[in-house]
Parts: C-alpha cells; sequence; structure tokens
C-alpha cells in the first residue's frame, strides 16, 4: 500500500509542479524512510502535529526543508487535493527549492517531508 500511496502522490505533486513550471521532485529513500517512521510514531502516539520534524533531517543536509500532513483521507487524490486547497501545504508542493520528498503513511496519516540543497 505504502508503495502506492508514494507513487501516485509523488506522480500528482509532479504534475501540479508541472502546470506550475517548476521541476518535478525525486523520491529520495531517505526522507521516505523519515516520514514513514514519522507517521508511525504519530500514530502510535495518538498525535498530529508539525512539532519536531526537523529531526527528521538530521544528517541529511538539506539547507531547506518543509512537512505536509494529512490525515483521514484513503487514497492520494484525496490527500493531494486536501494538501492542494491549504495554502501552506499547497506552497510546500509547489516551492522550487526542494527538489526532493519522502512519503509515508500510517493509521490514514501521510507525511510528506522536502527537502532542497
Amino acid at each position: 500500500m505504502i508503495g502506492i500511496l508514494l507513487a501516485s502522490l509523488l506522480t500528482l505533486m509532479n504534475a501540479s509542479r508541472a502546470q506550475a513550471n517548476v521541476p518535478p521532485l525525486s523520491d529520495d529513500p531517505m526522507l521516505r524512510q523519515r516520514a514513514q517512521v514519522r507517521a508511525e510514531r504519530m500514530c502510535a502516539a495518538g498525535q498530529f502535529s508539525h512539532d519536531g520534524y526537523q529531526k527528521a533531517f538530521a544528517g541529511l543536509g538539506y539547507r531547506s526543508m518543509a512537512e505536509n500532513l494529512a490525515k483521514g483521507q484513503r487514497d492520494a487524490r484525496s490527500v493531494h487535493s486536501q494538501l492542494m486547497a491549504s495554502p501552506g501545504h499547497r506552497a510546500n508542493i509547489l516551492n522550487g527549492r526542494y527538489r526532493a520528498v519522502g512519503i509515508g503513511s500510517a493509521c490514514n496519516i501521510t507525511v510528506e517531508l522536502f527537502g532542497g540543497k
């Protein structure tokens, strides 16, 4: 399921970026792993918060970073639509400084971690 969600969300994000004339995001396996861990920890703790997301980038060398969170959606299109409807989350998806993304999901919580060099 995670692989399908990742691929679908990445396709949707890159389609939105192409419409905005922004270079595509690449899948970063380390960001993906850390996004998955973040989603699982939020699920286990019953939390849904951006608090401490910067720790997920430790040691990866990204100078710019951001996190999008979505909760309750069961498919990639719903997640992407919700995030694109939020000005802050939309800005992260369309930000040209970000060139890599990692996506994780647990308990209907989706985490998108964006990194730029």
